[in-house]
C-alpha cells in the first residue's frame, strides 16, 4: 500500500509540473480563436478556407481521401489530372492527412482539419514554450507567462494562412534539446532520439521546417560532442549522416523527391527578410510604425518580435549589465552550450536575408555571385525569409533567460517583468487579432441541382482552358474572367471525379503546358472525351460551338458547360434544353 501511495504521489507531483504548460497551451488556443473565430475548428465548416492558399490545402485533402494509398505517400492523381500531385505539394499537412486516411469511411463530407491543426499548433506553442521557460526558473507563474509569450509570437499568427508552416513548436522543441542539461551518455542518447523524432516529424509536415530543424538538430549533436563530451566523434558523424538520410528518405517517400515535379522555384533573393525584420511590425503594431520593405513578397520574411518581447529583451540586457560580475560568474560555465545553437540561428538568419540584402527595402548588398554555384540547392527554398524564425525564437528565449536568471533571487521581480511583457505584447497586437483573419466566403456559386448529374457516367471535370500553375504562375495561368477554380474542384471531389486544375506549391511547367496545348488542340479538332464534363471560359466557347455534331453546350448557373454528343446521359439532356448556340456567356 505504501508503494502504491508513493507511486500516486509521484505521479501527482509529476502532473503538477505540466499544469502551467497546459494553461499556456490553452491560452494559445484562446489567442488563435480570438482572431480567427470558433467556426475554424468545426470540421464541417469550409467556407473560410475557400480563398487563397486555404483552398489548395483543403482540396488536396478532399481529393486524397478519395484515393487508395499508394507511393509516394499522399499521392493525389485525381487533382491536377492527368499530371496529378501530392498532399505535400498542396501543403495539406501530409502527417494529418495520412493519420485520418483510414477513417474516411466514417468521416462526413466536407471534413476539414486545417482549423483543428492550427489550434493544436497554438496549443503546442504555448505548451513547449512553457517547458523551454522552465529551463531557467522553477516558478510556475514565470513558466506560464513565458509560454504565453511564445503563443503570442507574431510570426506564428502571421503564418495561419499557410497551416502546415505553423508547426513552430518543432523549432521550440529543438531549442529545448539544445539548452537542456544532458549530463551523461544515457541522457545524450535520449537527446539524440528526441532530435531524430522532431526532425523526422518535420519531414511529414513541411520541407521548410525540415531544413530549419535539420540545422538545429545538427547544433544539438555538436553540442553533445563539443561541450558535454557525452557523444563520441563516431556518434556525431553517424548522427549527422542519419539526420540527412532520414530527411532524404522521407522526402522520397512523400514525393518531394524522385518524381518529375521539380523541387526548385524561381525567385530566390526576392522572397527574403529585410535586415530590420525583427523590429518591423509592418501594419501589425499599435505601438511601432511600419517600416518599408522592398516588395510585398518580403512579407514571407516577417520576423517582428513584438513590443513586449523587445521590451523584455532590453530589460534582460539591462539587468545583466546592472548586476554585473555576480551574474556573469554564475553563467560562465554554461555559455559554451549556447554557442552551436547561436551560430546555427545566425547562419539561418543570414540565409533568410538571401542573396539580395535589403535595409528598409533598399538593396545594400548583392551576393548573387556568391550564391550562383549553389542555386540548385537553394532554389527549393526561394522563400528564404522564413528562415528568420529560429533567430526570432532564440532571441525570445534569450530574453526570458536573461530576466529570469538575473532576478532568480527575487523571483517576484522577474515575474512582474514577464507580466509586463505579456501585457504589452497583447496590447501591441490586439488591433490585428480582433479583426477576424478568416472571413466567411460566398464561394459556392454552383446552386443548380443539375450539377449532381455529373456523377452519372462522368469521371472527369475539366476547366477549359485549365488553371494549373505554381506560385510563380508557371504552367497554365488563369485568364481574366476565368471561373473560380476551387468551387469546381470542391464539387468534383464531392462526386468522386477528377479535376484538371490546381494552384500548387510545385508543378512541372513543361508537362502542364504540354497538357494545356494538347487539350486545346483536341477541342479545335472536335475531339471531346465521352467521360468528361467541360466548363468553358466564355472567350473559348466558340471553339466548342464550331463542332455542333460532336459536343452539346448549355448553361448552368451562368457557366458554359459542354459534354460529348456521343454519350447519352441525363446531364446531356439538361444541357440540350439550355443549349448555347453562338453568343458566349458573360463571366459570372
Amino acid at each position: 500500500m505504501r508503494d502504491a501511495g508513493d507511486a500516486v504521489k509521484k505521479l501527482w507531483n509529476r502532473g503538477r509540473e505540466y499544469v502551467a504548460a497546459v494553461l499556456a497551451g490553452a491560452f494559445g488556443v484562446f489567442w488563435f480563436l480570438l482572431g480567427h473565430g470558433d467556426r475554424t475548428i468545426h470540421p464541417g465548416k469550409v467556407d473560410w478556407l475557400m480563398v487563397g492558399d486555404g483552398s489548395t490545402h483543403l482540396m488536396g485533402w478532399l481529393f486524397f481521401r478519395n484515393e487508395p494509398l499508394r507511393l509516394p505517400l499522399g499521392a493525389v492523381p485525381g487533382l491536377a489530372h492527368p499530371l496529378g500531385t501530392t498532399v505535400g505539394f498542396t501543403d495539406s499537412t501530409p502527417l494529418v492527412a495520412l493519420l485520418l486516411r483510414p477513417f474516411v469511411g466514417v468521416l462526413p463530407f466536407p471534413f476539414q482539419y486545417v482549423g483543428p491543426w492550427l489550434a493544436l499548433c497554438f496549443f503546442l506553442q504555448g505548451f513547449l514554450g512553457t517547458r523551454l521557460t522552465a529551463l531557467f526558473t522553477s516558478s510556475r507563474v514565470a513558466q506560464l507567462l513565458g509560454g504565453m509569450l511564445f503563443a503570442l509570437a507574431p510570426v506564428l499568427l502571421w503564418r495561419t494562412g499557410h497551416s502546415s508552416l505553423c508547426a513552430h513548436w518543432l523549432i521550440l522543441g529543438l531549442l529545448w534539446v539544445n539548452l537542456r542539461d544532458w549530463p551523461d551518455v544515457p541522457a545524450a542518447r535520449r537527446a539524440v532520439t528526441v532530435t531524430f523524432l522532431l526532425v523526422g516529424l518535420s519531414a511529414t509536415i513541411h520541407p521548410y521546417l525540415s531544413a530549419m530543424t535539420l540545422v538545429l538538430g545538427a547544433a544539438a549533436l555538436v553540442r553533445l560532442r563539443w561541450v558535454d563530451g557525452t557523444l563520441s566523434w563516431s556518434g556525431l558523424g553517424l548522427g549527422l549522416g542519419g539526420l540527412v538520410a532520414l530527411l532524404l528518405s522521407l522526402f522520397w517517400l512523400f514525393g518531394y523527391l524522385g518524381t518529375r515535379t521539380p523541387s526548385g522555384l524561381e525567385g530566390f533573393g526576392y522572397v527574403s527578410a529585410d535586415l530590420l525584420t525583427l523590429v518591423n511590425p509592418l501594419d501589425w503594431s499599435r505601438m511601432l510604425p511600419p517600416l518599408p520593405i522592398a516588395a510585398r513578397v518580403q512579407g514571407e520574411g516577417f520576423g517582428y518580435l513584438g513590443a513586449g518581447v523587445l521590451l523584455l529583451l532590453a530589460l534582460g540586457v539591462g539587468s545583466a549589465l546592472v548586476l554585473g560580475k555576480p551574474w556573469r560568474s554564475e553563467w560562465s560555465p554554461r555559455w559554451r552550450r549556447v554557442v552551436p545553437l547561436a551560430v546555427c540561428c545566425l547562419l539561418l538568419a543570414v540565409f533568410a536575408f538571401s542573396s539580395r540584402i535589403t535595409f528598409q527595402g533598399r538593396l545594400v548588398l548583392d551576393l548573387q555571385a556568391l550564391y550562383q554555384p549553389v542555386m540548385r540547392l537553394v532554389d527549393p527554398f526561394r522563400s528564404s525569409g522564413r528562415f528568420i524564425w529560429p533567430l526570432h525564437y532564440a532571441l525570445l528565449t534569450g530574453a526570458l533567460a536573461l530576466v529570469l536568471r538575473a532576478w532568480h533571487r527575487r523571483p517576484w521581480v522577474g515575474n512582474g517583468l514577464l507580466a509586463l511583457a505579456v501585457g504589452m505584447q497583447v496590447f501591441d497586437l490586439s488591433h490585428t487579432v480582433v479583426k477576424e483573419r478568416f472571413q466567411r466566403q460566398a464561394w459556392n456559386g454552383l446552386r443548380s441541382p443539375e450539377w449532381q448529374r455529373m456523377k452519372d457516367g462522368y469521371r472527369h471535370l475539366v476547366l477549359f482552358p485549365p488553371q494549373l500553375h505554381d506560385g510563380n504562375g508557371q504552367g497554365c495561368y488563369p485568364e481574366p474572367g476565368a471561373p473560380y477554380s476551387p468551387m469546381f474542384a470542391y464539387h468534383a471531389a464531392l462526386l468522386g471525379m477528377t479535376f484538371n486544375s490546381a494552384y500548387l506549391a510545385r508543378v512541372d511547367p513543361s508537362r502542364a503546358r504540354a497538357y494545356c496545348t494538347a487539350l486545346q488542340q483536341e477541342a479545335e479538332r472536335g475531339q471531346f472525351q465521352p467521360e468528361t464534363v467541360y466548363v468553358v471560359h466564355p472567350s473559348h466557347l466558340a471553339t466548342f460551338l464550331r463542332h455542333p455534331q460532336a459536343v452539346v453546350c448549355g448553361a448552368l448557373d451562368g457557366h458554359a458547360v459542354c459534354v460529348s454528343s456521343t454519350k447519352e446521359s441525363a446531364l446531356r439532356r439538361v444541357l440540350e434544353s439550355r443549349r448555347l448556340q453562338a453568343s458566349p456567356l458573360a463571366s459570372p
